[in-house]
């Protein structure tokens, strides 16, 4: 069973089953929506802004002329209701129909599933309720239920949306923090290599000013380092031979250094940042 990275849902994993690869991991999706989400964010998010504002700007006369009596006559009333709902229903909760229709051909069950059932069984009811008076024993309508809970679900996607998308965002730049080159010793002398090159044992050499590019132990020297990124602390922190020190962590400025260029050895693979 494989994760959608974008609703969580479990989906079974299979030649028919909704995928895509990116960076040689293949990714499996619960429906459409969730797919064309991860390939095209920004433009999902517009179109998800859009569907809220509209759902919004139609949900709120529906839910008025529930519970206020501003049409006298409840035929027209409800009339009026079902021609608002429409664009609801429909064009604003079409992604919960296309979810059920992936949900069904994958033989699975998801959350778009649910959602179509149970705003359509609403919808339906009030529709027949509507224009067929006299066929149920009540004769009320509930244009109003399907309406919020297809606007109230899809303002819930726009901010889970928008607070993975700040999250995604503060992930990367923590990414950016670590350094690209690392000065490393080897046979005696000095040499910049990528970071990825580095290896563990490798004895490298940070400068004051500069980053540690890789987790590590102090071998040779003493510096103030900034680890302000892991544990908060404004102030720099001294490090001596012996002391552990992280990646992607900035030793201090000169003035604050205490004397000398670092030397410090890889001890992990792990790079936590």
């Amino acid at each position: 069973m494989a994760k959608d990275p974008i609703c969580g849902m479990y989906v079974e994993e299979g030649k028919h089953a909704l995928q895509t690869t990116r960076y040689g991991t293949t990714y499996y999706f619960c429906s459409e929506t969730c797919l064309a989400q991860f390939q095209a964010p920004e433009k999902s998010l517009a179109r998800l802004k859009r569907l809220v504002a509209l759902g919004a700007v139609l949900t709120i006369p529906i839910a008025a002329l529930t519970y206020l009596p501003i049409i006298p006559d409840s035929r027209i009333n409800n009339i009026v209701m079902f021609i608002l709902s429409l664009p609801v229903q429909f064009f604003v909760g079409f992604r919960f129909y296309r979810g059920s229709y992936d949900a069904l051909r994958s033989r699975i069950g998801n959350m778009d599933l649910l959602i179509g059932l149970g705003t359509s069984a609403a919808w339906i009811y009030s529709t027949i309720a509507t224009f067929v008076p006299g066929f149920f024993p009540s004769s009320g309508t509930y244009f109003e239920t399907s309406a919020i809970i297809i606007t109230l679900i899809q303002t819930g996607n726009l901010l889970e949306y928008i607070t993975k998308g700040r999250a995604s965002a503060a992930v990367h730049r923590l990414l950016s923090l670590q350094p690209a080159m690392a000065n490393v010793i080897r046979n005696g002398s000095e040499i910049s290599i990528p970071v990825e090159q580095v290896g563990v044992g490798d004895i490298l050499m940070v400068r004051p000013g500069e980053k540690i590019p890789v987790d590590g132990r102090v071998i040779e020297g003493s510096s103030a380092i900034d680890e302000s990124m892991i544990t908060g602390e404004s102030l720099p922190r001294d490090r001596r031979t012996g002391d552990e020190v992280i990646g992607a962590r900035l030793k201090s400025e000169k003035r604050r250094c205490k004397g000398w260029p670092t030397k410090f050895q890889r001890t992990s693979s792990h790079q936590s940042c």
